[in-house]
């Protein structure tokens, strides 16, 4: 049992000395990601001779997750550790700092040739949404100094970029798959032919993916969308769809009471029948929104859940989203 105040570091490094003398240590290459779906790409990528474990569970948001003793040893035997990078999971540096060095950092965000949109809080219309947020609570007597500080660190946390990019099946097949498989075949040279092969593999599947969501999203009687979270930038770009609005910039920040008429009324001008909800964030918010212009929720999921045969593969996932996409798409007031 640990004792009550042992530092991570030391915690880490008697797991360290422990697992240096297993063999299981030496047969795979161990890779330990943030979030899931990087963990899906991988293992597609690695297929037996990589072993992979995502921190964040399934239903867990990346922006609230906090580590526990017990994530460090995950990543005692650990080759790499893959991040998204760009504010999303920055949890990560300080779980970092409390295991021995040997573990190679990476972000996937760095990864070149990704194309990066601008984060949402680079555009000149949040700069102003947000500072009339403050104006309409800097009068609020009870405003709670504690959310003020967290609404604050979750602003702070996104950087220049939006790092929801594994949203896009083609920055994924030409950019981070290439990136990945690199780094296999340096941990593990002797499997260059085998990662090489499970590469072209995914990357045929990908393009295939790409064409079934074009076809799924035909159907749609509109190219115009309202979401909780801002996550479906890159997912939109690609496929040609228009964001009206979204309910959260950030996870965590609640809109203002003004915000939320302007949404509904551009909902309502919109025609607008339904609303992109997620499972990691609290959907009671969107629903009485939701409710405020006669539309319905539907649940999209840029996370996935290895529980559930409907998302627990990376192409299964975008397969998943895009047809919630095309039936939110459909249901259109006009």
């Amino acid at each position: 049992m640990k004792r009550p105040g042992r530092p991570l570091l030391a915690i880490a490094a008697g797991l360290w000395i422990s697992v240096l003398s297993t063999v299981a240590w030496a047969q795979s290459v161990n890779v330990v990601t943030t979030v899931i779906p990087v963990a899906y790409i991988v293992e597609e990528l690695g297929g037996t001779r990589v072993e992979v474990t995502a921190l964040v569970p399934p239903g867990g948001s990346p922006h609230t997750f906090e580590p526990v003793p017990s994530d460090v040893r995950k990543l005692v035997r650990a080759r790499y550790f893959v991040g998204i990078g760009g504010g999303l999971d920055t949890w990560s540096k300080k779980l970092l700092a409390a295991v021995p060095k040997g573990i190679e950092a990476v972000e996937l965000i760095e990864t070149p040739n990704l194309d990066l949109l601008e984060g949402e809080e680079h555009h000149h219309h949040h700069g102003e949404e947000h500072a009339a947020r403050k104006d309409e609570h800097h009068d609020h007597k009870h405003h709670d100094h504690g959310e003020e500080k967290v609404a604050e660190k979750q602003g702070e946390a996104h950087g220049e970029f939006d790092p929801h990019f594994w949203l896009d099946p083609i920055r994924v097949r030409d950019a981070v798959v290439p990136a990945v498989t690199q780094r296999l075949i340096a941990a593990d040279p002797d499997g260059k032919d085998y990662y090489e092969k499970r590469r072209q593999d995914f990357h045929q599947r990908l393009t295939a993916l790409d064409q079934r969501v074009r076809a799924e999203l035909t159907e749609a009687k509109t190219r115009k969308y309202i979401a909780f979270h801002a996550a479906w930038a890159y997912f939109a770009e690609r496929y040609g769809l228009e964001k009206v609005a979204v309910v959260q910039e950030f996870a965590g920040e609640e809109p203002t009471p003004k915000e939320v008429a302007k949404l509904v009324r551009d909902a309502r001008a919109e025609g607008l029948g339904a609303m992109l909800v997620e499972p990691q964030l609290d959907p009671r918010v969107a629903q009485t929104i939701s409710k405020e212009f006669g539309a319905r929720t539907m649940m999209v999921d840029p996370l996935g859940d290895p529980n559930d045969a409907a998302r627990d593969t990376y192409e299964d996932l975008i397969q998943f989203n895009a047809r919630a996409f095309r039936q939110a798409l459909k249901t259109n007031m006009n």
